[in-house]
C-alpha cells in the first residue's frame, strides 16, 4: 500500500509517500480502506517531533480518517466488510489501509460523505469535551472562542449556539470572520486590528466572559484569563502560538511561554474561576465516553444542527502541501485529504 511517511522530523517536505506493508487487523480491530483523512495540528506537531509519545521516524502520522471496512479482526462484532465508517487512532491514518480498534470506529449515517466523516470525530469531540464536559456551558453564557474559523472553532460555534451561548469569535482576517459569522457567532473580532480584551470589556460593561476556549496560548492566554467573570471557566487545549509556517519557532516559543502569567492557586478560590486543560490524544482509552459522545453528536448531525465545515480538499499525493497549508493558518474550516 501507499502511505505518507515522516522520514525525519522537520518541515512538511519530510513527509513522503512511499510503499509500506499493508497491516493485518489484530483481534478487536477492523482494517479500513481509507477514503478521506482529516488533518489536525497534532499531525504537524508529530511531524516536527514536538508531540507527546511520537515514535521515532520513519512512521505514519495521522489520527482521523474515513473509509470502508476491508476486513474484520477476531472478536469484532457489530461491523462487517463493506460498511462505511469513520475512525480515530493515535497514529497511522495517513495510509491507504489503516487498522483501528473497533471501539474507536463509528458507522456513518447514510447522508454523511466520506469527506465530512473525516472532518467529524476529532473536531467535534474536541469542541464537545471542552465546552460541555469541562466547561458545562449553558444558555445565556458568554463564550470567548479563539481560532474561530478553524475546524474546531466552527464546530465549537455550532455547539455553543445549540446550547444557547453568546459567542465572541476571534480570527485573523475578515474572510475568516465571515466563516465564523455564517456558523452563528454573535460578535466578530479581528485580533490583528482590534484588542479583543478591550472590545469585550466595553461590550459587556466590564463583565467579561463565562467561558474561554483557547487553542493558542501564550499572550492570548494572559489577556483571556483576565476576562473571566466570577464562576468563569478557562479551557486550554493547544499552544498554536509557538508554531510558525513550517516549524516550531524557538524564539517565539520562549517569548510566548514567558508571557503566560503565574497562577497562584488560592487566587482561583478568591476570584471564583477555574482553569482546565486537555489533550484528546491522551483520552483514547476513554472508549465508552468517546463512543457515546460521538453517537450524541451524530444525532445532532442528522438533525442538521452540526455540519462539518470543509475549507480545503487535497489529493493524497499532495498531503505534504496540505499540511503546509494547515500550518500556514490560512485555512478556514477543516483541511481534508481525499484518496
Amino acid at each position: 500500500m501507499k502511505a505518507a511517511i515522516v522520514t525525519k522530523f522537520g518541515p512538511p517536505e519530510v513527509l513522503k509517500i512511499l510503499e509500506w506493508p499493508t497491516p493485518e487487523p489484530a483481534p478487536g480491530e477492523v482494517l479500513i480502506r481509507t477514503k478521506a483523512i482529516g488533518l489536525n495540528f497534532a499531525d504537524a506537531f508529530a511531524r516536527m517531533g514536538r508531540y507527546p509519545s511520537v515514535p521515532e521516524p520513519p512512521f505514519i502520522p495521522g489520527i482521523e480518517l474515513s473509509g470502508k471496512i476491508e476486513r474484520v479482526g477476531i472478536g469484532v462484532r457489530g461491523f462487517r466488510k463493506g460498511e462505511r465508517v469513520g475512525a480515530v487512532r493515535k497514529h497511522e491514518a495517513y495510509a491507504e489501509y489503516v487498522c483501528v480498534p473497533a471501539a474507536q470506529t463509528m458507522r456513518l449515517p447514510k447522508n454523511m460523505s466520506f469527506e465530512e466523516a473525516a472532518a467529524f470525530p476529532v473536531t467535534y469531540l474536541t469542541a464537545y469535551h471542552g465546552l460541555v464536559t469541562l466547561a458545562h456551558i449553558v444558555s445565556g453564557e458568554k463564550l470567548l472562542l479563539h481560532a474561530a474559523a478553524g475546524g474546531v472553532g466552527t464546530a465549537a460555534i455550532q455547539l455553543a449556539k445549540h446550547f444557547g451561548a453568546e459567542v465572541y469569535a476571534t480570527a485573523s482576517s475578515s474572510e475568516k470572520l465571515d466563516v465564523a459569522r455564517r456558523e452563528g457567532a454573535d460578535h466578530l473580532i479581528n485580533y490583528r486590528t482590534e484588542d479583543f480584551s478591550k472590545v469585550i470589556r466595553s461590550d459587556t460593561d466590564g463583565y467579561g466572559v463565562d467561558v474561554v476556549l483557547d487553542s493558542v496560548g501564550g499572550r492570548v492566554f494572559r489577556k483571556g484569563w483576565k476576562l473571566l467573570a466570577p464562576m468563569g471557566r478557562y479551557v486550554l487545549f493547544g499552544f498554536a502560538a509557538v508554531t510558525g509556517k513550517r516549524r516550531v519557532q524557538k524564539v517565539r516559543a520562549v517569548r510566548e511561554l514567558a508571557s503566560i502569567p503565574w497562577i497562584f492557586p488560592p487566587s482561583l478560590v478568591t476570584k471564583n474561576v477555574s482553569l482546565t486543560g486537555f489533550n484528546l490524544f491522551f483520552l483514547m482509552h476513554k472508549t465508552e465516553y468517546l463512543r457515546s459522545t460521538l453517537q450524541e453528536m451524530l444525532k445532532l448531525y442528522q438533525k442538521r444542527v452540526l455540519r462539518p465545515v470543509i475549507g480545503a480538499k487535497y489529493p493524497f499525493e499532495r498531503i505534504a502541501e496540505a499540511q503546509a497549508f494547515l500550518q500556514s493558518r490560512k485555512s478556514a474550516g477543516k483541511v481534508v485529504v481525499v484518496l
